[in-house]
Protein backbone atom coordinates (compact mmCIF):
# COMPACT_ATOMS: atom_id res chain seq x y z
CA UNK A 1 0.00 0.00 0.00
CA UNK A 2 1.87 3.19 -1.26
CA UNK A 3 1.71 6.28 0.62
CA UNK A 4 -1.13 9.03 -0.47
CA UNK A 5 0.19 12.84 -0.40
CA UNK A 6 -2.70 15.54 -0.63
CA UNK A 7 -1.93 18.89 -1.44
CA UNK A 8 -4.53 21.83 -0.63
CA UNK A 9 -4.81 25.00 -0.87
CA UNK A 10 -7.24 27.60 0.42
CA UNK A 11 -8.24 30.94 -0.65
CA UNK A 12 -9.95 33.12 2.16
CA UNK A 13 -13.06 35.07 1.02
CA UNK A 14 -12.55 39.30 1.28
CA UNK A 15 -12.79 40.31 4.64
CA UNK A 16 -11.76 37.20 6.34
CA UNK A 17 -9.58 38.34 9.26
CA UNK A 18 -6.34 37.01 10.55
CA UNK A 19 -8.17 35.76 13.65
CA UNK A 20 -10.53 33.78 11.57
CA UNK A 21 -7.46 32.49 9.19
CA UNK A 22 -5.27 31.47 12.84
CA UNK A 23 -8.52 29.77 13.70
CA UNK A 24 -8.79 27.66 10.76
CA UNK A 25 -5.58 26.78 10.23
CA UNK A 26 -5.35 25.57 14.45
CA UNK A 27 -8.35 23.32 13.70
CA UNK A 28 -6.78 21.89 10.54
CA UNK A 29 -3.89 21.10 12.69
CA UNK A 30 -6.18 19.48 15.60
CA UNK A 31 -8.02 17.65 12.66
CA UNK A 32 -5.07 15.67 11.72
CA UNK A 33 -3.89 15.34 15.16
CA UNK A 34 -7.14 13.68 15.88
CA UNK A 35 -6.65 10.98 12.95
CA UNK A 36 -2.86 10.47 13.36
CA UNK A 37 -3.06 7.08 12.75
CA UNK A 38 -4.01 7.05 9.26
CA UNK A 39 -1.39 9.59 8.15
CA UNK A 40 2.68 9.33 8.33
CA UNK A 41 3.10 13.04 8.45
CA UNK A 42 1.33 16.35 8.00
CA UNK A 43 -0.14 18.82 8.20
CA UNK A 44 2.83 20.44 6.92
CA UNK A 45 2.34 24.43 4.82
CA UNK A 46 2.13 27.96 5.26
CA UNK A 47 1.78 30.98 3.14
CA UNK A 48 3.37 31.75 -0.07
CA UNK A 49 6.76 33.83 -0.44
CA UNK A 50 7.06 32.92 -4.00
CA UNK A 51 7.90 36.46 -6.05
CA UNK A 52 6.48 35.08 -9.73
CA UNK A 53 3.21 36.01 -8.42
CA UNK A 54 1.77 32.59 -10.20
CA UNK A 55 -0.07 31.95 -6.83
CA UNK A 56 -3.43 32.63 -8.16
CA UNK A 57 -4.59 34.35 -5.21
CA UNK A 58 -4.09 31.33 -2.30
CA UNK A 59 -3.77 32.08 1.12
CA UNK A 60 -2.17 29.12 2.52
CA UNK A 61 -1.12 25.52 0.87
CA UNK A 62 -0.32 22.67 3.27
CA UNK A 63 0.55 18.75 2.32
CA UNK A 64 -0.19 15.86 4.46
CA UNK A 65 0.62 11.86 3.72
CA UNK A 66 -1.98 9.42 4.31
CA UNK A 67 -0.56 5.86 5.14
CA UNK A 68 -2.85 4.68 2.04
CA UNK A 69 -5.52 4.81 -0.42
CA UNK A 70 -7.51 3.42 2.26
CA UNK A 71 -6.80 5.38 5.12
CA UNK A 72 -7.25 8.43 2.84
CA UNK A 73 -10.71 7.54 2.01
CA UNK A 74 -11.53 6.63 5.85
CA UNK A 75 -10.41 10.24 6.31
CA UNK A 76 -12.87 11.56 3.58
CA UNK A 77 -16.10 10.81 4.87
CA UNK A 78 -14.76 11.11 9.13
CA UNK A 79 -17.49 13.07 10.91
CA UNK A 80 -14.47 15.48 12.03
CA UNK A 81 -13.33 16.04 8.71
CA UNK A 82 -16.63 16.86 7.66
CA UNK A 83 -17.45 19.00 10.43
CA UNK A 84 -14.38 20.97 9.64
CA UNK A 85 -14.71 21.49 6.45
CA UNK A 86 -17.88 22.89 7.42
CA UNK A 87 -16.99 24.72 9.59
CA UNK A 88 -14.71 26.64 7.22
CA UNK A 89 -16.83 27.13 4.42
CA UNK A 90 -18.23 30.67 4.87
CA UNK A 91 -14.44 31.81 5.09
CA UNK A 92 -12.79 30.16 2.04
CA UNK A 93 -13.40 31.15 -1.46
CA UNK A 94 -12.02 28.51 -3.24
CA UNK A 95 -9.71 25.24 -2.73
CA UNK A 96 -7.99 22.77 -4.33
CA UNK A 97 -7.69 19.20 -2.70
CA UNK A 98 -5.12 17.14 -5.03
CA UNK A 99 -4.02 13.48 -4.32
CA UNK A 100 -1.20 11.49 -5.50
CA UNK A 101 0.95 8.99 -5.31
CA UNK A 102 4.95 9.90 -5.09
CA UNK A 103 5.93 9.17 -8.54
CA UNK A 104 2.81 7.99 -10.47
CA UNK A 105 2.22 9.96 -13.60
CA UNK A 106 -0.04 7.74 -14.93
CA UNK A 107 1.76 8.10 -18.25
Amino acid sequence: MAPVVRFAAFKYKPGTTDAQKRQALDGLIKLYEENARMVNHGPVGGMNNNPEGFDKGFDVVFTVEFKSKETRDEFIPDEKHVAYKMSIMEIVEDVIVYDFEKGVYGY
